[in-house]
């Protein structure tokens, strides 16, 4: 698997469990899908909590937990961790 092809699976995977998590909160299928895109593409902005969280407002949450519900779609959302030593070890095969 090639490392694009690779990314593009870490995030089709991080795609669907964030999905996941708005489906199960109530959304459609496809608002679910979009929500988690914006999740996503947002999960390096500065303002992501705030454009997430008035996303689970506009779904009738109240501000609080608005909020707590967009930091925790964010977290899911995040990238993995690099590990520095992950291509060290790749030329060392």
């Amino acid at each position: 698997m090639s490392s694009l092809d690779s990314a593009r699976y870490r995030r089709d995977l991080r795609l669907r469990s964030v999905a996941a998590v708005w489906e199960r909160a109530g959304c459609a299928p496809a608002s679910a899908l979009r929500h988690a895109e914006i999740c996503l593409s947002l999960a390096d902005h500065a303002n992501r909590v705030r454009i997430v969280a008035e996303m689970w407002e506009r779904h009738g949450f109240s501000p609080a937990d608005a909020v707590h519900r967009a930091e925790i779609r964010l977290i899911l959302a995040a990238p993995e961790p690099t590990d520095p030593n992950q291509n060290q070890r790749r030329k060392a095969k």
